[in-house]
């Protein structure tokens, strides 16, 4: 993200402008989709707004624009409070895009799908499920990329997707994943050519795993240690 920092009325120490770059790494790690921050540092000349006589703006540029500003009479205390209402601002509308995927229909509230026995079979042949209407390819969708999976024994149908994506890093996956609104994506990862995902954790930070191919007995060997440390 590029910061610009501009001083009206005054000049921004080195100190400042110090204290500005640590402060808006926060500000990358709440919005990584951010392109650009203008940070100005205003200084007051009217003596009768001497108790607020410094002042800092802060604008985010991304997919929208955030901003936020803060007086006072010392200007490291106005840019704590631009700083504490930006990220504020910020964790809301994380919280807004995580509650659009709260309340959704979970797989076990799917209703049963009727079951009807194959046109032409005889009597007492055993019904199959229906397949699901949701269940179509997407337009333009590569063929052979798209499949039905049945689960056995319920009337549920999973739908497969297969898509080509070219090899990335895990920031350009963590962009990709805010770019689309989920909580999750999958990827390529081009420094250590594993098939990877890239997750949101509690507490605004972000995790990635990553999925290597073991042999049989050293998975188990390695669940196993995993469970003896938990």
């Amino acid at each position: 993200m590029e910061i610009a920092i501009v001083g009206r009325h005054t000049k921004v120490s080195e100190d400042m402008r110090q204290k500005i770059f640590e402060k808006m790494e926060k500000v990358e790690a709440l919005a990584p989709r951010a392109t650009r921050a203008d940070v100005h540092v205003v200084h007051e000349r009217n003596p009768k707004h001497a108790s607020d006589r410094e002042r800092v703006e802060i604008t985010v540029h991304g997919p929208g624009v955030v901003r936020a500003e803060s007086a006072a009479e010392d200007r490291y205390i106005a840019l704590d409070g631009a700083m504490q209402k930006l990220v504020e601002q910020l964790r809301k509308m994380h919280e807004r895009k995580v509650h659009r995927h709260q309340g959704k229909t979970g797989l076990h509230s799917v209703p049963p799908v009727p079951a009807v026995p194959p046109s032409g079979a005889p009597a007492g042949t055993p019904a199959e499920p229906e397949a699901l209407a949701s269940a179509e390819a997407w337009e333009g969708a590569p063929e052979g990329s798209h499949r039905e999976i049945p689960i056995d024994g319920t009337p549920i149908v999973i739908r497969s997707k297969r898509h080509s994506a070219a090899p990335m890093s895990v920031a350009e996956a963590i962009d990709q994943m805010e770019l689309v609104g989920h909580d999750f994506f999958l990827f390529h990862d081009s420094e250590s050519g594993l098939a990877s995902a890239v997750y949101r954790r509690r507490g605004w930070t972000y995790g990635v795993i990553h999925l290597s191919q073991t042999a049989e007995g050293e998975a188990d060997s390695e669940a196993e240690d995993e469970r003896e440390s938990a």
